[in-house]
């Protein structure tokens, strides 16, 4: 019968069996005495059961700790299909505050799980992109750290400390001289001055962007320069694939000349000498490894006054202009003017950091000084006092020459990066085919393995 039981998901009462003698009284309530009804045929009737509910999670919280979990995940390469041939993955629907809770996964891993992936966040799209380093980056970054050295080269700062460019590796940790900048948000190339006391100071980064949107690497310089007061200037190198790189399918002309050959092709014999990279396709084997790129270069100086907004493209402070396809000539020309500028930034910077420096080394030492002195007259002190201040009046300053120094008006060689853009878009097409081509290799090798055991279980059978 349908009422004896609460299995068929009804509503009625549950029907209990009816103790008897001294343990009725703990069978049915005293404050609600059974009633004749409710002792029909040996059975009293109970009131249903009502479950008291645990707190549930609201649907939107569990998704995204489900998605953290898989960034993170994925950030150390856990799940990842081998076949993966992506130079990033783009995670949609991720907050603010899901993006500070992996960067701080990020920050507390102690074994550098995370090291392979550059991370960017957008905060208007809401989009995480996970890039995977190519030869574009490292290639590019190459001439303008020379540009950078050779310019500073001039500034004579003997005694006061040292520029140094640090590279994605030494942001991370891994350098003799790490960063303080911690590695989840910093560029991939930052210029440092390092005094002679083992302090430091930020002042110029470098973004390089490559199959990822320019909103989320303008969102993660804007970070950087809002955490670091003392960030003089940014610059993006924003590198945008034409089309998507997608692997040869198995019905394709590649797929099938690849299939034939048993060994990766060496780097010299697989380029093609008519390509144009940087300008056109990188192809080989009829396939298009890299497709055109848009190359466009945008710098931003910090205000004299006011805060340091990426997203004000006032022209004192911001520049921009298109390397390629059809060079913009007099925006490349205004990047070289804001250069100079930047360079003459730098030096003030530093000047006023050391300035710092040297007045707390003064403070501390006077301050020594005035615990050990014995007490003397105030007519000893007064003279002490003024023969101080004629020594301070004709003191040299220690930044004469810094202050003097006048940057290059045109500090950055455009053909040496453009002939780096061109060698690191044929080994960024090298890399793909390779990686494709080993993968191929040893998939053919595997089949070509299990092949005769299933011809001869086959026989047997």
């Amino acid at each position: 019968m349908k009422c004896k039981g609460t299995s068929l998901g009804t509503s009625r009462p549950r029907l209990v069996k009816r103790v008897t003698g001294t343990h009725v009284a703990a069978a049915v309530s005293t404050s609600k005495p059974a009633t004749l009804h409710q002792k029909l045929y040996g059975f009293h009737i109970e009131p249903p059961l009502v479950k008291e509910q645990e707190p549930e999670i609201p649907k939107k919280d569990a998704f995204a700790k489900v998605l953290r979990g898989q960034i993170i995940a994925f950030l150390r390469g856990e799940g990842q299909a081998e076949s993966t041939d992506a130079d990033y993955k783009t995670f949609s629907d991720v907050s603010i505050d899901d993006c500070d809770l992996i960067l701080e996964a990020i920050a507390e891993d102690d074994n550098h799980q995370f090291n392979r992936y550059k991370i960017s966040y957008s905060p208007s799209s809401k989009q995480l992109v996970a890039t995977l380093p190519t030869p574009i980056h490292e290639n590019l970054l190459k001439p303008l750290r020379d540009a950078i050295d050779g310019a500073l080269a001039s500034l004579d700062i003997e005694g006061l400390g040292n520029f140094i460019v640090q590279m994605n590796s030494t942001l991370r940790g891994l350098g003799e001289a790490g960063s303080t900048e911690k590695s989840l948000g910093t560029p991939d190339a930052l210029l440092e001055f390092h005094d002679e006391d083992g302090g430091r100071v930020q002042l110029w980064g470098t973004e390089v962007t490559f199959s990822q949107t320019r909103d989320a690497a303008i969102a993660k310089l804007q970070r950087s320069v809002t955490l670091n007061p003392h960030m003089r200037a940014v610059t993006l190198f924003d590198i945008l694939e034409n089309h998507r790189h997608s692997p040869p399918t198995e019905s394709s002309d590649a797929f099938r000349k690849l299939s034939k050959k048993k060994k990766v092709v060496s780097y010299h014999k697989w380029l093609q000498k008519d390509d144009s990279p940087v300008f056109g396709p990188v192809t080989g084997f009829t396939h298009t490894w890299v497709s055109s790129l848009t190359v466009v270069v945008s710098t931003w100086l910090r205000p004299d006054d006011g805060p340091f907004d990426l997203y004000d493209h006032n022209p004192r402070y911001f520049a921009t202009a298109r390397l390629c396809p059809d060079t913009d000539i007099t925006g490349l020309e205004n990047l070289q003017h804001l250069f100079h500028r930047t360079f003459a930034s730098l030096r003030d910077a530093t000047i006023s950091y050391m300035e710092e420096v040297m007045a707390e080394e003064e403070s501390s030492v006077s301050s020594d000084n005035s615990d050990a002195e014995d007490e003397s007259s105030v007519e000893d002190k007064s003279d002490i006092a003024e023969v101080s201040s004629e020594e301070t009046d004709d003191s040299p300053d220690p930044f004469e020459l810094v202050r003097a120094w006048v940057p290059p008006m045109s500090p950055i060689d455009w053909k040496a990066i453009m002939k780096q853009l061109r060698n690191a878009a044929r080994q960024t097409g090298y890399t793909r085919y390779s990686t494709y081509h080993e993968k191929l290799i040893k998939r053919t090798a595997e089949e070509a393995e299990i092949s005769p055991r299933a011809s001869k279980r086959a026989k047997r059978s």
